[in-house]
């Protein structure tokens, strides 16, 4: 068996085994790459706000939420990036219960409750990463990200010798079936070494984070403050005073969200990002004194090590395609979206020769 023959029976080896997984996470990614948009559009009502003068300050908007529910702690806060959209709201409620509700970011006032909200959007995004079935969940999708890596390599070897790029016989079954696998292999074969690579370190970050700083000389630390037990009538830091604490530490970014308010023993975790920054969500965080208000960490994307910069922010921007804003995300969409065909129409493949196989 000449090596061309191996490499084509490892391609078909692996497809088959990969192809369920691989099916559900390209038409999974496809969807999620508009996951906000998509999420928002299910739950118009809990989310869409009339914009209405100046946003409310942080200190305002507290004090209102909290006088709208019964005096209700603000334990988390995630403000909205436009004026059209509910700022989110975590309450602890009377005998330790909580739950979050949206708000209108100019007058505190009840949007709605997001237990009730339309989950499928967070029903994808877990399965994507998980299949919902956990731990064990996540090795399978990590494995089906390495297998995808082997796919994308191993079907730019095969595909070379033919270059089949485009469908030329439609009068054929069968050759449709190829041309169509050859042509999607070869113009979504970047992407798929792309998704498969990213998605491995998405897996793997932290693991991924510290080989990189290790290869690099520049390890990255991990957070962990020392926090000073509270004084005897402590009381949490407000959210104005962590807010403005956070924005003084890190002149130029945005807070995008706050956790862990109203606590006397975690620390206040405020996540930002800088104009520059495609993730969703903030790769930039401050850590501040849940009594005092002192910044005990900060972690600035702009000046953290490499490896972090590498893995935390633009390995993630490119998997999800938010690299070059909405361009990349159609493109990323689109790729994704011709995973499910591949996983289908390989195994197609397989299956025909098969058959003529048994007739002669």
């Amino acid at each position: 068996m000449n090596l061309r023959r191996l490499l084509l029976k490892l391609h078909l080896i692996i497809g088959l085994v990969a192809a369920v997984n691989l099916l559900l996470l390209g038409a999974t990614g496809a969807v999620m790459v508009f996951e906000t948009e998509i999420d928002h559009a299910l739950n118009a009502s809990l989310w869409r706000v009339q914009p209405q003068g100046a946003r409310l300050g942080v200190a305002e908007l507290v004090s209102r939420v909290e006088k709208n529910n019964d005096g209700a702690q603000v334990t988390f806060l995630h403000f909205s990036e436009d004026d059209t959209t509910a700022t989110t709201v975590g309450l602890r409620k009377t005998g330790g219960k909580g739950g979050s509700i949206n708000v209108s970011p100019f007058t505190g006032e009840l949007v709605g409750s997001l237990a009730g909200a339309n989950g499928l959007m967070s029903k994808v995004h877990q399965f994507h990463t998980n299949l919902l079935l956990g731990a064990n969940g996540k090795l399978i999708t990590g494995a089906g990200a390495l297998l995808l890596v082997v796919l994308a390599l191993s079907g730019l070897v095969l595909w070379w010798p033919r270059k089949i790029w485009k469908l030329d016989d439609l009068t054929s079954g069968r050759k449709v079936n190829f041309d169509l696998h050859s042509a999607i292999g070869f113009w979504s074969s970047v992407f798929m070494l792309m998704f498969g690579l990213t998605g491995l370190v998405i897996h793997w970050d932290e693991e991924a984070t510290q080989l990189v700083g290790s290869l690099t000389g520049a390890p990255v630390a991990q957070l962990a403050p020392k926090i000073t037990p509270a004084a005897p009538g402590a009381t949490p830091v407000t959210a104005a005073t962590a807010f403005n604490a956070a924005m003084q530490a890190v002149p130029g970014a945005q807070v995008i969200f706050m956790m862990d308010l109203a606590s006397l023993t975690k620390p206040v975790r405020i996540a930002m990002h800088f104009p520059e920054d495609r993730t969703p969500g903030g790769r930039t965080i401050v850590l501040v004194h849940p009594t005092t208000g002192e910044v005990l960490q900060v972690r600035n994307s702009r000046t953290a090590p490499p490896a972090y910069r590498w893995v935390k922010l633009w390995n993630r921007q490119f998997h999800t395609g938010d690299e070059l804003g909405l361009t990349s995300r159609i493109l990323t969409s689109l790729a994704s979206a011709s995973l499910p065909l591949l996983a289908i129409t390989g195994p197609l493949i397989w299956w025909g020769r098969k058959r003529r196989r048994r007739t002669v």
